[in-house]
């Protein structure tokens, strides 16, 4: 087991021991027992004890000199903020026993699979009472008692997330009581909710996980605008039904997230149309993983907001659907609409202020690069400076939701002529923002504000801003290159 392996631990145990007296009982619970059994990583510890564990929980902190608070004086819940050699923050959580003894504490919680112990004085035996071993042998997810859905709906989306995370089965009647359980999903905390969708989002095979969303009813109370995705029928150019076309388009935009992070060595092989995408964008791949890690909010990654994005996208056309003489569903204006019911939805999910933004420009523009797939655009410099002008850095985000849209709208029916034209757009976009930002993307304009003044005799407002994006859009296209030259320009446009 990694358990008993691993420095970190090592060093967080050695301090526990110094604290605890031999007939004090202490036990690791949860994730991180599930984990070490399967030779995973983990990133947080869970201790349980039969006692107020505040006073311990904060002795450990100070041999630690680790950072401490009090998460719940009414469960007698204590949180050591450790931080590691590396810099990695690593939470310890020290709870009082829900019950009277250790096995009331297990036979309490909501799966098998995070219903086993360890005791800190014998760290080599695992305490099971319900089987928990088995289940993770037999890929099995099953409830630690009858209620635990209905105790904490939140389960609902945690048992999805484990299951996708661990390729488990449902135990028999399992589903059904995850239909029952999912419209006391509102009774719930928003920020709960939004932490197991994003992880399962973030997980594996988020695709997957959307669909089980779907079959146990939680997007009714979660997200309804996706429910009503369903009565959408396919229409060309789209080969699949709209909520069908949501899932594939998250399930291709994962994909290519996971080729990125594992271009240096690539675990799966892909058909020829990937590998052709792959190669096209292969020299932005490090800049590209590097960004889709970053965290615009500690816990949440560009990476899963860009597949809330992907989730968001088509939010609009239910609402603007219309059939149109030619016979196809048109949805004029979906962009715009689904842009602000997706707000509503990351305020919903309690998603930071610039979260929502983020998500929100992805879904209002994420169909700004058609017009040069469909060759009714050049794509030139000036073009590519006023995409990224709108969107910044959501631009990547939206660049590689393009690629993963014209796969999920044309499905087998798309041609190679259609697909190169796409990873070719990509591909100019990616290079203006990985390669050329200085000089296309954010250039520095060879005057500024205050030089337009002086040199013309203009007072500060509004159209100093105007002469200053025509100043840069020339810059960009290279029709300005000298101070001089662009005094000479900006000479023209003010006469």
């Amino acid at each position: 087991m990694r358990l008993t392996n691993n420095p970190r631990f090592k060093k967080i145990i050695d301090a526990i021991l110094k604290e605890i007296g031999s007939d004090q009982s202490l036990y690791l619970v949860g994730g991180c027992v599930r984990d070490s059994i399967l030779n995973l990583d983990f990133n947080d510890l869970d201790f349980v004890m039969p006692v107020d564990p505040t006073r311990f929980a904060k002795a450990v902190a100070k041999r630690l000199k680790a950072g401490f608070f009090v998460l719940d004086d009414e469960r007698c819940t204590a949180r050591i903020v450790y931080t590691c050699d590396s810099g990695e923050i690593f939470p310890l959580d020290f709870v009082r026993f829900t019950g009277n003894s250790l096995e009331d504490d297990l036979r309490s919680r909501d799966f098998t699979i995070n219903a086993m112990a360890i005791s800190i004085h014998n760290l080599s035996t695992i305490i099971d009472p319900l089987g928990g071993q088995m289940d993770l042998e037999q890929g099995c997810l099953r409830l630690c008692n009858p209620n635990a859905l209905l105790d904490d709906p939140v389960r609902v989306l945690r048992g999805i997330r484990l299951a996708c995370q661990f390729n488990l089965d449902f135990n028999q009647g399992l589903e059904s009581k995850f239909r029952e359980a999912a419209p006391f999903l509102p009774n719930t905390s928003n920020e709960r909710q939004r932490d197991e969708f994003i992880k399962i989002l973030g997980g594996h095979n988020p695709a997957e996980g959307l669909d089980y969303c779907r079959k146990f009813q939680v997007f009714d109370v979660m997200i309804p605008n996706l429910v009503e995705q369903e009565a959408v029928p396919a229409s060309p150019p789209h080969a699949l039904p709209l909520f069908d076309h949501t899932v594939a388009v998250v399930h291709h935009l994962d994909q290519l997230l996971i080729a990125i992070e594992d271009f240096a060595n690539p675990k799966v092989h892909h058909p020829g149309w990937f590998v052709k995408m792959i190669d096209a964008i292969a020299p932005f791949a490090p800049q590209l993983n590097v960004f889709f890690k970053e965290e615009i909010t500690p816990g949440r990654t560009k990476r899963s907001l860009a597949l809330l994005g992907a989730l968001l996208h088509d939010l609009g056309k239910p609402m603007t659907m219309k059939l149109g003489e030619d016979g196809r569903l048109h949805y004029y204006n979906h962009a715009q609409i689904g842009a602000e019911l997706a707000q509503d939805v990351t305020k919903r999910l309690k998603l930071s202020n610039a979260e929502c933004d983020w998500v929100t420009q992805m879904v209002r523009h994420h169909m700004d690069l058609l017009p040069f797939i469909n060759g009714k655009t050049m794509t030139t410099p000036r073009v590519i400076y006023r995409f990224f002008q709108k969107v910044d850095e959501v631009g990547l985000a939206i660049i590689l939701h393009t690629l993963a849209d014209t796969l999920g709208t044309f499905g087998d029916f798309l041609s190679v002529e259609k697909w190169d034209q796409t990873v070719s757009v990509a591909q100019k976009f990616l290079s203006a923002w990985c390669n050329h930002k200085n000089s296309i993307v954010s250039p520095t304009p060879l005057l500024d504000g205050h030089d337009i003044q002086m040199i013309f005799g203009l007072k500060p407002g509004v159209k100093i801003g105007r002469l200053l994006d025509s100043l840069l859009e020339a810059q960009v296209s290279g029709e300005v290159n000298t101070r001089l030259e662009a005094e000479t320009f900006l000479s023209k446009k003010i006469k």
